[in-house]
């Protein structure tokens, strides 16, 4: 007879740990439907060193079986770009983690990716909730491992169609590290896109937060983490881009999603480079287009009932 957990979706975790990563790590934790093999971090949000230390700080939180967390390094595909900084000065907001016995794993992060790909018997799903730095490095320099990735599900990009003339809005995950998106969208693996207009449509307004605050002790952190949060596009509570990425490989029907033509494409105006989107040309991945807002919600709240 088989386990459940060779019934659950094998995936690696690719993030840069701050506050919207840390609702995607409770949902995916807490889901019957994931095992989490490995969680990879990389330059973004923080560097990759806090970011693995922000999410070992968020597994201690929720009471998380022990998943390896490995950094990768800081440096980009590519080129160096800088970053705005909108989850407070260490990712996690104001708030002070205890310390935690749980600890990094000393190995290179592309290197434990490839190891956990070529061991796997079922073909493994990568998530990223980041810069796609790790990942590029990982389908540029390993080619023999794509045939075990069953797909990347990446949260990146907006559906607004953008012209030549047009100044894009850059987008987080790919204007930080372009060239890794287009070494990702050049490799040729399924690619399944959650852009970020998901995250501003099914954010947690203050309400929320408050409910969150109130349900036990993990909601109590979750709070005050929360109100660390800048996002511009949002400004009732917080946005959930990272939670919607997990939610839409726990719960793909939450979604609609549409055959689309994905790219990155650079822009003078804002130095670096988009994703863009058309609906028009052949396709080469599927996009989300809509989420139901009060279905994901009730994920959310489910997972975190299950806390401490």
């Amino acid at each position: 007879m088989k386990s459940k957990t060779n019934k659950k979706i094998p995936i690696i975790l690719n993030c840069d740990t701050g506050i919207d990563d840390a609702v995607a790590i409770l949902i995916a934790v807490k889901s019957k439907k994931i095992d989490i093999k490995l969680i990879t971090t990389n330059v973004g949000n923080v560097e990759p060193v806090r970011a693995a230390k922000n999410t070992l700080n968020i597994l201690e939180l929720i009471n998380a079986p022990d998943i390896p967390v490995v950094k990768g390094d800081s440096k980009c595909f590519k080129k160096q770009r800088e970053r705005v900084a909108v989850h407070g000065d260490g990712g996690l907001g104001e708030y002070v983690f205890d310390e935690t016995q749980r600890q990094i794993k000393e190995t290179d992060a592309v290197e434990e990716m490839y190891d956990v790909l070529m061991k796997s018997d079922k073909k493994v799903t990568i998530v990223c909730l980041s810069p796609t730095t790790n990942i590029a490095k990982l389908v540029t320099k390993h080619k023999d491992c794509l045939d075990k990735i069953e797909r990347v599900v990446l949260m990146a990009g907006t559906i607004e169609e953008i012209s030549n003339n047009e100044m894009p809005y850059p987008e987080f995950n790919i204007a930080s590290d372009p060239e890794a998106g287009e070494a990702l969208f050049e490799s040729g693996v399924r690619i399944e896109v959650v852009p970020m207009e998901m995250g501003h449509t099914a954010y947690l307004d203050w309400q929320d937060v408050f409910k969150t605050k109130t349900m036990n002790y993990t909601g109590a952190v979750l709070e005050v983490v929360f109100r660390s949060y800048k996002d511009r596009h949002v400004k009732n509570g917080i946005a959930t881009h990272d939670g919607c990425a997990i939610a839409y490989l726990t719960n793909p029907e939450f979604f609609e999603i549409k055959p689309v033509n994905a790219k990155v494409k650079y822009f003078d105006s804002i130095k670096t480079g988009v994703l863009t989107m058309s609906f028009k040309e052949k396709p080469n991945c599927i996009t989300c287009t809509k989420v139901n807002i009060s279905k994901f919600k009730n994920l959310y709240f489910k997972c975190l009932r299950s806390c401490k």
